[in-house]
């Protein structure tokens, strides 16, 4: 990008979404975060969801002395409805998400725009891959390295490359096709993955590019949306299947690695909760579409316990060893260009990532290229 062109970017109004529901222990780092943007031309939309705690108050001394910052209070009606909120509020031309407890590293709305803005039309959306963080902050590990862009609607369905709700950012020509994000799943108890539902729908009629830098700090903590672990697995199911009703064009291929995608994902989740019925019927489906993938879940679950049980022995015969405090860095103090490792696995292989890239490419003759 030239000078010029930079500079006309750094002109662009943005306009930054931030759902807040109980959100005082994070929600003024992850405004500061914003507040930091190397990117200056933003509206700062917090939604304070019907919040019972300090969220709306820690929001408003921000207010105070920033005037891009704007608060709306509703009744709590879930993160989706709250995001349509702070769409309807906003006037920019691009949208960018960030949920209340995760941060941005400072370059992350000028890389974002950067990569987005000088593309033609039919590229409605940029996203960009995250680092782990815990409550305080810091880097825990990295997220996945695996990204595609360009048509990516049958590699994101088995892929999910963004992975939360705060790295994706639309034009405002997104919303206007497909609407904002889908508040039903929270009306049904099975709130969650709306994120992920809003990338699909991006993805079915839009090309999407990708910034392959860690440059969203996901918080992981016990109050997150996502530490329900039931919820998440059945809200990703109900996505994956409202997905495939909509198209239902995708090749018979495609659907298999979706399913099979969703309830390994499940599986985990139900697992790690013992709920042994729930795991079980989600493992049924995935040796449905892939047998050889449940026996290795089946072994490496074996396995897994096998080793917990020989460590526990072990313990008992043998003083505990003193364990090495890991090295961690703050976010802001990780260089956003330092490789993220991880991703591929024993399902998500280069093959099939290679074969559904030829499918993406491929558009209306998936049907005949999924059958080689």
């Amino acid at each position: 990008m030239t000078a010029m062109e930079m500079s006309t970017t750094a002109e662009i109004l943005v306009a930054v979404v931030i759902p807040a529901f109980n959100a005082g222990d994070y929600i003024a780092q992850t405004l500061q975060s914003v507040i930091d943007q190397t990117h200056k031309a933003l509206e700062i939309i917090v939604i304070d969801d019907g919040s019972t705690d300090e969220t709306a108050s820690i929001c408003r001394r921000f207010a105070a002395t920033d005037p891009r910052i704007q608060l709306l209070s509703t009744e709590n009606h879930g993160v989706a409805a709250a995001r349509n909120t702070g769409i309807a509020a906003s006037k920019a031309g691009y949208l960018a998400f960030l949920d209340a407890d995760d941060l941005w590293h400072p370059t992350y709305v000028e890389r974002m725009l950067s990569a987005l803005h000088p593309l033609p039309e039919a590229w409605g959306a940029v996203y960009a891959l995250h680092r782990f963080v815990d409550s305080e902050g810091y880097c825990t590990r990295s997220g996945s390295s695996l990204s595609a862009r360009e048509s990516i609607l049958m590699r994101h369905l088995v892929f999910r490359f963004v992975g939360n709700g705060s790295g994706f950012m639309v034009r405002r020509a997104v919303i206007d096709k497909i609407g904002g994000y889908d508040p039903s799943y929270a009306n049904q108890g099975i709130g969650g993955c709306e994120d992920f539902d809003f990338e699909l729908r991006t993805a079915e009629h839009f090309k999407i590019e990708a910034v392959p830098l860690g440059l969203v700090g996901y918080r992981v903590h016990a109050a997150a949306m996502s530490a329900d672990r039931s919820r998440m697995a059945q809200s990703l199911l109900a996505v994956y299947e409202r997905c495939v009703a909509r198209n239902p064009q995708l090749p018979a291929f495609v659907v298999s690695c979706a399913r099979a995608s969703a309830h390994l994902y499940a599986f985990s989740k139900f697992a790690a909760l013992k709920d042994w019925h729930s795991a079980a019927t989600s493992l049924k489906h995935v040796y449905r579409h892939s047998p050889m993938l449940a026996a290795s879940v089946i072994i490496k679950l074996i396995f897994s316990k096998a080793t917990r049980a020989a460590n526990r022995v072990l313990s008992k015969a043998r003083p505990p060893k003193r364990q090495k405090q890991p090295d961690f860095k703050k976010f802001e103090e990780i260089d956003p260009v330092m490789p993220l490792v991880g991703g591929w696995s024993r399902f998500r292989t280069k093959a099939l990532f290679r074969r559904l890239s030829e499918i993406d490419r491929c558009g209306g003759d998936c049907a005949a290229i999924s059958k080689r």
